[in-house]
């Protein structure tokens, strides 16, 4: 898949947000199918936040190929509600991230520097850096490569510091997960007003 055309792979948050009403008949994807896809995420997840979405790109194309089938396969079965075959490919792919970071760096590539930290945001690479930000931006186009200092600029300018610092104090284990403009805070066509409360 070429660069910056990657689908988003099935995941458990996905799965638990499909747990309403899917399909016309209405099926629910279930506990059993979406808890397991949880041990799986972890790895994604450490697998990203070293090598960012490059790492299905630097290996043979029959094996980047196989990779993203299997998650194709994924999602169709997750959406089936059927737990046998998430089990089966959940623990396949669980291993297929071992296998594509090795393919990589036999083949001589190696992962961002163990200061460079990616995530992926569902709709992209952000990755924070604390040293060589230019030269992850250059390897890495279509990712937001901020430096750490990039980072305290923008949260400094665009976020109130004081609402941040009151926010996580009264709720220490919070985390910010969507970030809305002002003009996107309300949605008329569903009967919202302007007023933000």
């Amino acid at each position: 898949m070429a660069k910056g055309m990657q689908k988003k792979r099935i995941n458990k948050s996905e799965a638990m947000r499909k747990g309403g009403p899917l399909g016309e008949e209405g099926d629910r994807i279930s506990a059993g199918v979406w808890g397991q896809l949880a041990p799986l995420d972890l790895i994604a997840r450490e697998k990203t936040a070293r090598w960012g979405d490059a790492l299905p790109s630097l290996v043979a194309p029959d094996l980047a190929g196989r990779f993203e089938a299997a998650y194709d396969a994924l999602r169709v079965f997750v959406e089936a509600n059927d737990v046998m075959k998430v089990n089966e490919i959940a623990g396949q792919l669980m291993r297929a991230w071992d296998v594509l970071e090795k393919a990589a760096m036999d083949a001589g590539h190696k992962p961002l520097p163990p200061h460079a930290y990616c995530v992926d945001t569902g709709d992209g690479i952000v990755c924070l850096a604390l040293h060589g930000a230019p030269e992850i931006r250059r390897a890495h186009p279509d990712w937001a490569v901020y430096s750490f200092e990039d980072a305290a600029c923008v949260l400094k300018r665009d976020f109130s510091e004081n609402f941040l610092k009151e926010a996580f104090a009264a709720f220490p284990e919070a985390k910010v997960t969507k970030v809305i403009s002002s003009a996107d805070y309300v949605n008329l066509d569903l009967g919202g007003d302007d007023i933000p409360f």
